[in-house]
């Protein structure tokens, strides 16, 4: 099927966001931790982390248009700091919960049933079943004015990750820690390694150095 733009405009608005929101693939599922000045605590499912860097090391998520109270938002903004939490399998219908509409008073670690844990010196909290936990401090935001989405950029100050998942050259391998992927706002995929391929280099041909004929990272 071809969906030009004057058909996607007279789709029902249920079904154009379900297109538009599932065609750019599968995307990784996070939870984002917070707390405010107060430290009270919030927890928020996001399937926007993008990396933006490794040196220095920056992180980036999209918030949706701050027309209503974002909690993410002004908790960030009040202490510039919040965690990434890398979403298992077995947390998935938890993390999914995260994106109702609480009050603010209201912590989602509490009502979703998600355990937390804090982790070094950070008043943030962590999900304490995540394989991989990433401490991040605000570093700047920027308005998408097509939208009203904001993009903000963190950097990152700490990794906690399993070490089972981790190779020689620091490789992570996310089908040993049961990572999850998100379609568009309401699906869940498992993650399976296909392969990993040597470094391009043009005219010679990738050389697979981890998949199904390679059983170690």
């Amino acid at each position: 099927m071809i969906f030009t733009e004057e058909k996607l405009q007279s789709l029902p608005s249920r079904h154009r966001a379900n297109l538009i929101n599932n065609c750019c693939g599968i995307r990784s599922g996070n939870l984002i931790g917070s707390v405010d000045k107060d430290l009270r605590e919030n927890l928020a499912i996001f399937n926007s982390v993008m990396h933006l860097g490794s040196d220095p090391a920056l992180i980036g998520f999209i918030l949706r248009p701050l027309t209503v109270e974002r909690h993410t938002y002004a908790n960030i903004h009040q202490t510039k700091f919040f965690s990434i939490n890398q979403i298992p399998k077995d947390l998935y219908k938890e993390a999914h919960q995260t994106s109702a509409k609480y009050n603010k008073n209201e912590s989602e670690f509490e009502t979703c049933g998600i355990e937390k844990e804090y982790l070094k010196d950070y008043s943030i909290p962590f999900v304490k079943s995540s394989k991989v936990k990433i401490a991040c401090a605000y570093e700047n935001e920027y308005p998408i004015k097509e939208n009203g989405c904001v993009m903000i950029v963190g950097k990152i100050e700490m990794i906690a990750i399993e070490d089972i998942a981790l190779s020689e050259d620091l490789w992570i391998n996310h089908e040993r820690l049961n990572s999850i992927g998100i379609g568009g706002l309401d699906t869940y995929y498992s993650v399976t390694c296909l392969d990993r391929l040597s470094y391009a280099q043009a005219h010679q041909e990738s050389k697979s150095i981890y998949g199904p004929q390679k059983t170690t990272p």
